[in-house]
């Protein structure tokens, strides 16, 4: 039976780490428009060594309209506010950037989000990598521009208030004297999520990570690469992991990490950007009062 489970999760493992990096989309666009003007979006995708079948789509406010720019050799469509860029297969460079032209109607004004989704196949299985959502900034036609900055959130809850949400949030390294390291700590609620998961951090070069508690996930770390790799989550719907990052003699700076949690939901694979926060800028959910495991992080 665990030669059949393993057999099982083993092309979930190899295909959500087939690279080092992790395939991602970026989005360019204005902090600020008016009302009435054009602006385009660009959005680039590191596809890697995908081939085949993919889709993009981003949804438009009300009052948004879309027009063909740059394709890239994509089938471009706008129905229902929605976006699509469609490949029956994937050009060969491992990145693509293709954009489009937005019109807003001259009586928007506000703010407004632009999520985005790329979904593709990989050995006859679907990923799909979710955009961080840009606030774009209507003004009325003529309006003076009131700086716009793109920031973190003042406010950042875990548990997150939706109980079904996946969340993974990584609190900014710390120096720790216990550990004589950098410590690293990542908050995962798993919402509605109880299957095979793994989350993937790239370190720069420097540093060499060791495991504190890893919730008993295989934990790796090679080629400046941090692995943690889950058979099955934990029965915690909210938990803190965290390793250490010793830095070789002479660096003292505090690293930038990026890294995904990937996880099996819907009979697909999805990759969510782990969004690093201060920790004095992380809220209690009211959720956390029965986690002993994320009280134990607000006490701390």
């Amino acid at each position: 039976m665990n030669k059949l489970i393993i057999a099982l999760l083993f092309p979930f493992f190899a295909f959500s780490g087939f690279q080092d990096n992790p395939v991602w989309i970026k989005a360019k666009m204005p902090n600020n428009v008016h009302a009435g003007d054009k602006f385009t979006i660009e959005i680039t995708i590191n596809k890697l060594d995908l081939k085949h079948f993919a889709e993009l789509k981003q949804k438009l406010p009300a009052g948004f309209k879309a027009i063909e720019n740059k394709s890239g050799a994509a089938e471009f469509s706008f129905s229902d506010q929605m976006v699509k860029f469609t490949w029956l297969r994937l050009p060969r460079s491992p990145q693509i950037t293709i954009s489009y032209n937005v019109i807003v109607d001259a009586n928007i004004k506000g703010e407004f989000s632009l999520p985005a989704q790329f979904t593709y196949i990989y050995k006859n299985q679907r990923g799909t990598v979710n955009l961080e959502q840009d606030i774009i900034k209507i003004f009325a036609p003529g309006e003076a521009f009131t700086l716009t900055e793109k920031k973190q959130k003042t406010e950042i809850n875990f548990p997150p208030k939706d109980p079904a949400q996946v969340q993974c949030l990584r609190i900014k390294p710390t120096f720790s004297k216990e550990h004589n390291a950098l410590v690293v700590k990542l908050l995962i609620s798993r919402g509605i999520v109880q299957s095979a998961a793994k989350i993937e951090e790239i370190i720069p070069a420097g540093y060499t990570a060791s495991v504190i508690d890893s919730k008993k996930a295989g934990f790796s770390f090679d080629n400046n690469k941090v692995e943690l790799i889950w058979k099955k989550l934990p029965k915690e719907k909210n938990f803190e992991i965290s390793y250490k990052l010793i830095p070789n003699k002479g660096n003292s700076t505090i690293p930038a990490i990026n890294g995904n949690f990937v996880y099996l939901a819907a009979g697909s694979l999805q990759n969510k950007t782990i969004i690093e926060v201060a920790a004095n800028k992380l809220n209690k959910s009211s959720d956390a009062i029965d986690n002993d495991d994320v009280m134990d992080f607000f006490n701390k």
